[in-house]
């Protein structure tokens, strides 16, 4: 072995280890900067009613301070509204961020009326609520438990959702990303926003659904809102959160060139580089990213899932040299044609077809750079490994369903009424708009046989026929979904009304208007 030969093994060796410690102190300071807080804001954790987790942000200065209550989305948790909670309470307010029940840290199981009693005991409890923020589901749980009265914000700021609030509201503001569900609602029904003079919107150019809850835009609207609403002057929009993406950015990037020096340097872990860089980086994503802006518990079940598939379609892939950037291209296509089916036919379909696009592609097109980089110095199968974790861990960081109760099954026993009670139900039955059916619904009811069939016309309404067959005199059963129909009757017999239940969800009534 010439000396040049070992002086050149040497200078590499000690390169590698030099990178490997610089890379090291990046990952430090990557993650101090990612847990950075706007200053002046101080964040706690406590429990309240209802063993309800919760973040506390406490703003400096001394009392009174307004009061603002949050509420995250469906599959979400309370880390979700990090970015609102931090910026009101640097405006000035005590905030309440909560974990709804079925998620995050809560103990208990989720429905939607436990959700509503859930922000109604914690109104009772940290109120009176000057401003309520929710997202998504916590926008129509918070519009629930205002139209029932439990709750009575002097503001009322729906995020990515459009909620019923009911006779006595308080003003609205609706918050929106452009390529989500709130913005076909309007463009769907405008009129409802007509019955509003105390309505107002805000829709930001480039967000979808899951963005709503971090966009800066949409952030300094609630703020501004607020403040307004209890008579404050808002501050400078907050700029912690910028130092807190540039550090998880810097982290992930440290822990990616790490694992690949480790490698390096140590022959004998040269066979795990896919696993390696893969695993450092999604570990990194988690103590940044998962800890401060998404749900702080990885969904382990759910992102084992995806990567085994992510790492199958890969290897099949690979067997057919496709090359592994048309994912990519593959993704980029699929978002494009959602955005456009959102533009020439907004729906619910498309709305769900473009949220999942997008939150599906910028990680499929991480795994892909990632999965490159591992397997420029190594095989396919290790950039193929770190692919999959990436896209796993990333993808479905927020997509966990929450937990449930278990399933009762109910008897239903049907039982065979004279045609002139089935007679009597016939008809148009009008339902006002609520937080089940959000444009109200139109339900005609007919007689076929020995049961009744209902076809109901609205949104979140199910396509019809329905069959509905008698438990009682006034009480049947839906079949496809076992909601209950429970029709009303005057002094003289005749029906005027009907209210569908259904486990889990408000009561909704409807008039009937013809025979």
């Amino acid at each position: 072995m010439s000396k040049d030969w070992k002086d050149g093994l040497l200078s590499s060796r000690f390169r590698n280890w030099f990178i490997a410690g610089v890379a090291a102190v990046c990952f430090v300071t990557g993650l101090v900067l990612s847990h950075r807080v706007e200053p002046g804001v101080r964040v706690q954790k406590l429990t309240l009613a209802e063993e309800t987790p919760a973040l506390e942000f406490l703003p400096a200065g001394p009392g009174p301070h307004p009061v603002a209550l949050l509420a995250h989305g469906y599959a979400g948790s309370k880390e979700t509204l990090f970015r609102y909670g931090e910026a009101l309470a640097a405006a000035g307010f005590i905030c309440y961020d909560v974990d709804l029940p079925g998620h995050g840290a809560s103990p208990r199981t989720y429905t939607f009326m436990e959700a509503v009693h859930t922000l109604e005991a914690v109104a009772r409890e940290v109120g009176p609520v000057d401003v309520f923020v929710g997202h998504s589901m916590g926008g129509f749980t918070g519009g629930e438990a205002v139209r029932e009265g439990g709750m009575k914000p002097g503001l009322f700021i729906a995020v990515g959702s459009f909620p019923v609030l009911g006779d006595h509201a308080p003003p609205l503001l609706l918050l929106s990303g452009r390529f989500e569900e709130a913005f076909m609602l309007l463009h769907i029904t405008p009129a409802l926003l007509k019955t509003r003079t105390d309505a107002r919107v805000v829709i930001s150019p480039w967000s979808d659904h899951l963005l709503e809850a971090f966009d800066p835009v949409l952030v300094n609207a609630a703020v501004e809102a607020a403040c307004a609403a209890v008579h404050k002057t808002p501050p400078a929009p907050p700029t912690a959160w910028r130092w807190r993406l540039i550090g998880a950015v810097l982290a992930m990037l440290a822990a990616g060139k790490l694992a690949s020096c480790l490698t390096d340097l140590l022959p004998q872990l040269a066979r795990f580089r896919g696993l390696f860089i893969g695993v450092f980086i999604a570990v990194a994503f988690m103590l940044t990213l998962g800890g401060r802006w998404l749900d702080a518990i990885p969904h382990l079940r759910l992102q084992g899932i995806a990567m085994l598939v992510t790492f199958l379609l890969a290897m099949i892939a690979g067997k057919l040299r496709i090359p592994r950037w048309s994912f990519a291209a593959l993704g980029v296509l699929v978002m494009v044609i959602a955005v456009c089916w959102v533009k020439v036919s907004p729906s619910w379909a498309a709305f769900v077809f473009v949220t999942c696009s997008l939150i599906l592609t910028p990680p499929l097109i991480a795994g892909i750079v990632i999965g490159w980089i591992a397997a420029r110095r190594g095989s396919r199968l290790q950039g193929d490994i770190a692919m999959a974790i990436i896209v796993g861990c990333a993808a479905f960081q927020c997509l966990e369903p929450p937990r449930t109760p278990p399933e009762v099954p109910k008897p239903h026993i049907a039982i065979k009424l004279d045609a002139k009670l089935l007679d009597a139900c016939i008809g148009e039955y009008e339902f006002a708009p609520d937080n089940v059916f959000f444009t109200g619904m139109k339900l005609t009811i007919r007689r076929n046989g020995d049961h009744l069939v209902g076809r109901a016309l609205g949104r979140n309404a199910l396509p019809g026929p329905l069959d509905v067959y008698p438990e009682s005199e006034t009480n049947f059963l839906v079949k496809i979904n076992a909601a209950q129909l429970t029709f009303i009757k005057n002094d003289k017999g005749e029906v005027t009304a009907v209210i569908h239940q259904m486990a889990g969800l408000p009561d909704s009534e409807g008039k009937k208007l013809t025979n």
